[in-house]
């Protein structure tokens, strides 16, 4: 965290902004952007890569693991969406929010994996596509 002088701020605060829409919605566009790539790193696309793609076999631990990444990405994008996607998709969210909490049997646990992944898979692509 860094200090700010009085002087300091003062100037700042007293620059001219604008009110251009075009530039405001150009600045709101790469914070939102920005918001996206905090919420979803490469570890998230490696693991679902892990899960989804055609070597996909994970050892109980390594799943475990990843569920428990894919719930934290849950967290934020549940945070996130409703800036990023318009209209809000309230049966994609339903859908991930649901696997998130699902807790299951152990023997149940890879294919929960699997579905989980395609939850925010689905998420990604709405992002991807609709996001302002």
């Amino acid at each position: 965290m860094a200090a700010v002088t009085l002087d300091v701020a003062t100037q700042l605060l007293s620059r001219r902004t604008t009110d251009d829409h075009d530039t405001l919605g150009t600045i709101l566009h790469s914070l939102r952007r920005s918001l996206a790539s905090e919420a979803i790193d490469e570890q998230t696309y490696d693991d679902l890569e892990a899960v989804l793609g055609p070597y996909a076999d994970l050892a109980p631990r390594e799943a475990r693991a990843i569920v428990k990444r894919f719930r934290e990405a849950t967290t934020k994008l549940v945070e996130l969406v409703p800036y990023l996607v318009r209209p809000y998709p309230v049966d994609e969210m339903r859908r991930l929010i649901y696997q998130s909490a699902e807790h299951p049997r152990l023997e149940d646990e890879l294919s929960h994996l699997r579905r989980l992944a395609l939850a925010i898979l689905a998420i990604l692509d709405l992002m991807g596509d609709n996001a302002p």
